[in-house]
């Protein structure tokens, strides 16, 4: 369960249109959590200290802050803000522990920053931001991809409902819950799908003992009957329920692809969902093979490697 009382929007001062902040104003409209709007701003000339004095690189960092709020405030004018709304510009060389920082200062419960769109294709840029957050962030991170506001007809949740490991079950109801928070929240059709390994060759040869049809057709059965289980408990259609072989990465494309996704919902922490070695790659593969927002969710207890 994702209880929202306060919502953090980055800023991407390059970008005209900025859909992250239409998410957090919808958002809060929804919820009646509080907006804070961030951009963080970083010029190089401040380093220049042979050049400059100590009372020159201040004056100039004051003269820039001043006019990167100016343009902040600019650039979301013609945007409707809640009443709630709080607006802030960061000096800070690490865009990273800036948004960091100020999540945790405002207390946040979700952070929500877009996505960049490359400028001759309809793909977006996985930015190394982007990977910093959904692999360090303690808390919720939505990516955003659309200029335009979908609604979120369609969200699929990514779950690991295949073994008994304590860590994969707790995430597995937190993943869950906060799915069926959004749901709610935007009358949605909730999907869960859960992906399993394939049998290793060495094991898939048949022997007097086992045919590897047998087995497989047994593993295949434990999953689609683990996830069904699970799916019954929270209330979930059987045919929202997918159960396929394969890499996570690969089946969670597919049938995000498949149902036409709005928002899919990953885990991801050091012990559980895609650990932080290879979230990035995987993250970044998925990200360029769906057209929808991304939410990534921390096991509770996460601490957040900060460098």
């Amino acid at each position: 369960m994702i209880d929202i009382n306060s919502v953090l929007v980055v800023i991407a001062p390059s970008q005209i249109e900025q859909p992250a902040l239409r998410r957090g104003i919808d958002l809060v409209n929804k919820t009646g959590a509080k907006l804070m709007v961030l951009m963080t701003v970083y010029h190089p000339t401040y380093d220049l200290t042979t050049m400059l004095s100590p009372q020159e690189r201040e004056e100039f960092r004051a003269e820039y802050i001043a006019d990167q709020y100016q343009a902040l405030s600019d650039l979301i004018e013609s945007y409707e803000l809640p009443h709630r709304t709080l607006t802030a510009i960061n000096w800070n060389k690490r865009e990273y522990d800036s948004i960091v920082e100020t999540a945790a200062e405002e207390q946040a419960d979700i952070i929500i920053k877009s996505t960049k769109q490359h400028d001759t294709v309809t793909s977006h840029i996985f930015m190394p931001i982007d990977w910093h957050l959904m692999r360090k962030s303690p808390i919720p991170v939505l990516l955003v991809k659309h200029n335009e506001w979908p609604s979120y007809a369609e969200i699929l949740a990514a779950v690991n409902t295949g073994d008994e490991d304590r860590n994969h079950n707790d995430l597995n109801e937190k993943l869950t819950s906060t799915a069926e928070d959004f749901a709610r929240l935007f009358s949605s059709n909730l999907h869960l799908v859960n992906a399993y390994p394939r049998i290793p060759l060495p094991i898939a040869k048949s022997s007097p003992s086992f045919t590897f049809n047998a087995l497989n057709s047994a593993i295949q059965n434990h999953h689609k009957e683990a996830l069904y289980m699970f799916g019954l408990r929270h209330h979930i259609r059987g045919d929202n329920l997918y159960a396929q072989e394969g890499l996570p990465e690969q089946v969670i494309i597919s049938v995000a692809n498949n149902i036409h996704a709005d928002l899919l919902i990953i885990g991801s922490s050091s012990q559980t969902g895609f650990t932080n070695h290879n979230l990035g790659n995987t993250a970044e593969h998925i990200m360029n093979n769906i057209n929808c927002d991304v939410l990534t969710i921390k096991p509770d207890g996460f601490i957040s490697p900060r460098h």
